[in-house]
């Protein structure tokens, strides 16, 4: 961890249970572990996955002024951790067989890589993929563009847009 310079940490509802898993589910080393006095919630862990390392918490409203932090509480996470595996296809199986959800599902994606996300039971979200250069398409391929308006729509939305505000147009006219 000496030379590690950027390390997330998440905060989840049961950090022991969120240990665990993610033992289980990426093949997660525990770095070191600190639990409260009482022995019931972890204030501090570090895991390694994958070459990187994250840091782990049970949520503390009580030390954030009252609120709440865990994506349990939150209603999910607005922050997806990635992890780029030299076999995705296990680490994928290994994490939905652990319990792990399918956002979306883990296949050749229109930039070339193979590529999935998936929610946790603590409600963090994980991004998984496997990079093979040579299959890359340029940005200026048709192949990307389709894919990228299909994931991320652009202009059909605002092709709906139009039309939705010509037909509400039209409805107030006729009044």
């Amino acid at each position: 961890m000496k030379n590690v310079s950027l390390i997330p940490e998440i905060c989840v509802h049961d950090a022991r249970g969120a240990l665990a898993f993610y033992r289980k589910a990426f093949q997660a080393k525990g770095l070191s572990e600190f639990a409260t006095p009482d022995g019931k919630k972890i204030m501090h862990a570090a895991l390694e996955l994958h070459g990187g390392v994250v840091f782990v918490c049970d949520d503390f409203p009580e030390a954030s002024g009252g609120k709440a932090r865990s994506p349990k509480h939150l209603g999910g996470s607005p922050v997806t951790i990635h992890l780029n595996c030299p076999d995705v296809h296990r680490t994928w199986k290994k994490a939905v067989a652990a319990g792990a959800k399918i956002v979306l599902p883990l296949e050749r994606q229109f930039w070339g890589d193979v590529y999935g996300i998936l929610v946790d039971p603590f409600g963090q979200r994980w991004s998984m993929s496997a990079s093979e250069e040579a299959q890359k398409p340029g940005q200026d391929s048709e192949a990307y563009k389709a894919g990228a308006e299909t994931l991320y729509p652009t202009k059909a939305r605002k092709a709906r847009k139009r039309k939705a505000k010509a037909r509400a147009g039209r409805r107030t006219s006729r009044r």
